[in-house]
């Protein structure tokens, strides 16, 4: 299972878990050290429609980056994948004429959905899928039910506080956590 560090970008600063202080691109590079994929969740793009590109380039020297800046339309994925992006996520809500055809005509990155557990019989077909959903409740028999079928079908990262629990997710057949930076 892979454990990804998660940063979010807010008022073109950087933080590693929301609502901690802004740090720089260099003080970044000095608590991760490893050569890794990176999750950007851009709250900058998704609210305001304002990715902020010119940060993910800057990252793109040091790691592989995987953003969710809830892009609008096809322009929005062309300037993330130009920024550097190998994996972008998609918000429905934000892009609902948007089709996935359309988007794989203009890149071969991965493709990944940002859903919520109550709309997981709506799956579309990417990648995989995205659940930020920091109240999960694994004990509830519907959930894991839920979780389990859409496990079965692609890749599912899901954000958690507790990396603790990666045992209880990994045998729950779950690709990956996403996880603030500082967690890890």
């Amino acid at each position: 299972m892979n454990l990804i560090p998660l940063i979010y970008i807010e008022n073109k600063k950087i933080r590693t878990r929301k609502n901690s202080n802004p740090i720089t691109v260099k003080d970044f590079l000095k608590l991760y050290k490893e050569k890794k994929k990176i999750y950007i969740l851009d709250l900058d793009g998704i609210h305001r429609n304002k990715p902020n590109l010119c940060t993910y380039q800057r990252f793109t020297s040091f790691f592989e980056i995987w953003v969710d800046n809830g892009p609008r339309n096809l322009g929005d994925i062309v300037d993330t994948t130009m920024a550097g992006a190998t994996n972008i996520t998609l918000r429905r809500k934000l892009s609902p004429k948007l089709t996935i055809q359309e988007i794989r005509e203009i890149t071969e990155n991965n493709l990944f959905e940002n859903i919520e557990i109550n709309s997981i019989n709506k799956i579309h077909e990417t990648d995989g899928y995205v659940v930020f959903e920091e109240t999960i409740n694994k004990s509830d028999f519907k959930i894991k039910e839920l979780i389990k079928n859409m496990v079965s079908k692609n890749k599912t990262y899901i954000y958690v506080n507790d990396v603790n629990a990666k045992s209880s997710w990994e045998k729950l057949g779950v690709a990956g956590l996403l996880v603030d930076l500082d967690k890890i």
